[in-house]
């Protein structure tokens, strides 16, 4: 019944699992009603023998017909149909709906059971040499068919031909159930001697103490301790015994698997407790799969990544552990920045766009998006959404439909996915939708209120509308720094407003004066308006607070260094950092967004001559639109520009710092 119970925990967990009765001289798995295994005890029928080919009719076909019995011609999966059985599992168990159990019975219980069995003759097989290799080939058939994920081998207790079967060559891992009486002490010693001697005490094994009883704590602790010297002098090293299945009354009264009745309490912990000991052992465990996973990712072994993750998801702890690979794919980030092509990137990374550009790692990448947990929004689905929204819209918008359909009143999730249908997807009726479903949720939301204000006025054009709900916006937070700094750009862009612009401008700035985006609008519009001094030191600061590790940043910072190259030259100071900068960005590639440079090179054009005012247009165009970037090349001191990368010209400026610093102390 261990075998049978832990098999059904792991089929819950959604692998699929195999269970073979090679108790072939008193089988009892073998009996198990596939059908209808969580009827009450008082409504099952008298039990019939099976009449379903199993392991012994296999092999006796084997030996009988050689190459032309089952074993040898038919495929993995017509041996799986003709010779197992699945095995029903209740919904309430099943963590993941593909899970499966199948039974392989000892045999066809017919008149002929025994008589085949005796003429199998096992001992004499191997004796003559034929027996290991039928269980090689029988072995290889099940790991080359890819049907199971775990088979579990249900082997006579004691030494027969078929316990030594499953020790030498089918088990990777044994489980040995040993009761405290004497006569199981004794027995069980003797084993552990016989293995050592036949595995070269290599064999990896678990012992599992059933049945403990309730209370006689005395007694059972002196049994405990004696088995535990017992087995570690037989088997020459040290023994666990801390998986131990308590005495259940219901053990003895029913063959049905316990944990298919009753899904809690301490017996149902204790088979966890043997599958989770099992996993262990195997090694896997979420943590241990984790880092396989990151190394057939990074050796671009995707197909081998898809199986370890669909086996980490289904472990204890596996889902919230797939958060941590999220934030590792996002890793290559700061390698972007510092001009890093992608053959380029430390072995250490794993860039999404390599995964994403191969048939199997898309599957991978699908896989996650399918399977990472949701709730609230996390660092986790906020990191993937991120990385997907730049290099795959198609799986970006599946994983905010999951998003919402986990979390339907989550205002924050709402409002993202209307962002993002509406700007990625351009489908604004569907972004108007999820919009007023985020309102719905939160109506004093001020960050949504904001956002469905921009959204009214850059994509449906209802100005007054739009001003509207940038009220609402600010009387539900009056120092929102974002809604403030929208309704300025609003103010001065579609209104015309540039005093009360203006006044929003420094509300903004009150409200987050470090604020990088805030800085370089309010910038850009004093430039707008011929005061470059002021103008530049607020770009300035921008730059100076922009967040140069986020690669989502670059186009922001792409645009302040575009800015500071006008102003710059506008006030005919060198620009020949902030064109470096600038083009840097230009070849590392951003998103684009609307915007307009229209107020800033209006100022620029009174004080450029033509030719220097034609470059000016042509930068911005290029950043406005990438089909526009390759007509920079028309511009000899565009060709002849070295690219600077913002990062490296710090790090040198730091380590010249450093330099002075140290010789002025020595």
């Amino acid at each position: 019944m261990a075998l049978i119970n832990t098999a059904g925990i792991l089929a819950g967990r959604g692998f699929r699992v195999l269970v073979l009765d090679l108790d072939l001289e008193a089988p009892g798995l073998s009996y198990l009603d596939p059908n209808a295994p969580d009827i009450s005890p008082e409504q099952q029928q008298p039990r019939v023998r099976p009449l379903q080919l199993g392991f012994v009719d296999l092999l006796s076909d084997a030996k009988e017909r050689g190459e032309a019995a089952d074993l040898f011609i038919l495929s993995a999966n017509e041996i799986a149909e003709r010779y197992t059985q699945p095995y029903h599992l209740p919904e309430e168990l099943r963590e993941f709906k593909d899970g499966s159990l199948h039974i392989m019975p000892a045999g066809k219980f017919d008149s002929d059971y025994a008589q085949r069995f005796d003429a199998l003759n096992l001992r004499e097989l191997y004796q003559e040499g034929l027996g290991e290799p039928l269980i090689r080939v029988f072995k290889q058939k099940l790991v080359e068919a890819d049907l199971y994920d775990y088979v579990l081998v249900d082997s006579r207790t004691g030494f027969s031909d078929e316990a030594g079967i499953c020790t030498r060559d089918l088990a990777d891992y044994l489980m040995i159930l040993s009761g405290l009486n004497r006569q199981n002490i004794e027995g069980t010693c003797e084993f552990l001697k016989t293995l050592r001697v036949a595995t070269a005490g290599e064999k990896r094994f678990q012992i599992i103490l059933s049945p403990v009883p309730n209370g006689e704590d005395a007694l059972l602790d002196q049994r405990e301790a004696m088995a535990k010297a017992s087995f570690e002098a037989a088997w020459g090293a040290k023994v666990d015994l801390s998986l131990q299945i308590p005495y259940h009354p219901q053990l003895a009264l029913t063959e049905e698997p316990h944990i298919f009745r009753r899904r809690r309490g301490y017996l149902f912990e204790a088979y966890r407790a043997i599958e989770r000991s099992m996993l262990e052992a195997l090694g896997h465990n979420a943590r241990m799969l984790l880092r396989r996973i990151k190394d057939t990712l990074r050796s671009k072994d995707y197909a081998a990544a898809l199986r370890d993750l669909r086996r980490m998801v289904r472990l204890e702890g596996g889902r919230s552990v797939l958060c941590e690979l999220v934030f590792d794919l996002g890793m290559d980030d700061w390698q972007f920045l510092r001009g890093k092509a992608v053959g380029e990137l430390s072995q250490e990374q794993i860039t999404l766009n390599n995964i994403l550009g191969d048939a199997v790692g898309w599957r991978v990448i699908e896989f996650i998006v399918d399977h990472l947990p949701l709730g609230e929004k996390e660092w986790g689905t906020s990191a993937l959404l991120q990385l997907l929204e730049g290099s795959s819209p198609e799986l970006a918008n599946r994983f905010y439909k999951r998003m919402v359909s986990a979390t339907p009143h989550d205002a924050c999730i709402l409002s993202d996915y209307a962002i993002f249908l509406a700007d990625q997807h351009g489908d604004l009726d569907g972004a108007e939708s999820y919009y007023r479903r985020a309102l719905e949720a939160d109506p004093k939301h001020a960050n949504n209120l904001g956002n469905y204000a921009g959204f009214l006025a850059r994509k449906r054009g209802d100005l007054d509308e739009a001003e509207a709900y940038f009220k609402r916006a600010l009387e539900a937070n009056p120092k929102h720094a974002n809604t403030l700094g929208n309704y300025a750009i609003f103010l001065e862009r579609k209104r015309g407003d540039l005093d009360e612009a203006e006044a929003y401008f420094k509300r903004a700035l009150e409200a987050n004066p470090k604020h990088a985006n805030h800085l370089s609008n309010y910038g850009q519009f004093l430039v707008g308006v011929a005061r470059l001094s002021e103008g530049e030191q607020l770009l300035v600061s921008a730059f100076e607070y922009s967040d140069q590790y986020d690669r989502s940043n670059v186009g922001n910072i792409a645009e302040i260094c575009y800015s500071l190259w006008l102003v710059s030259r506008m006030q005919e100071r060198s620009t020949e950092r902030w064109e470096g900068y600038f083009k840097f960005f230009i070849q590392k590639g951003f998103k684009r967004y609307p915007w307009s440079f229209e107020r800033m090179l209006d100022q620029a054009k009174k004080i450029l001559s033509p030719e220097e005012f034609e470059y000016a247009e042509a930068l911005a165009h290029a950043f406005l639109d990438e089909s526009q970037v390759s007509n920079l090349d028309h511009y000899e001191r565009w060709r002849t520009l070295e690219p600077l990368d913002p990062m490296e010209a710090s790090n040198r400026y730091s380590e010249r710092t450093s330099t002075s610093i140290s010789s002025a102390s020595s």
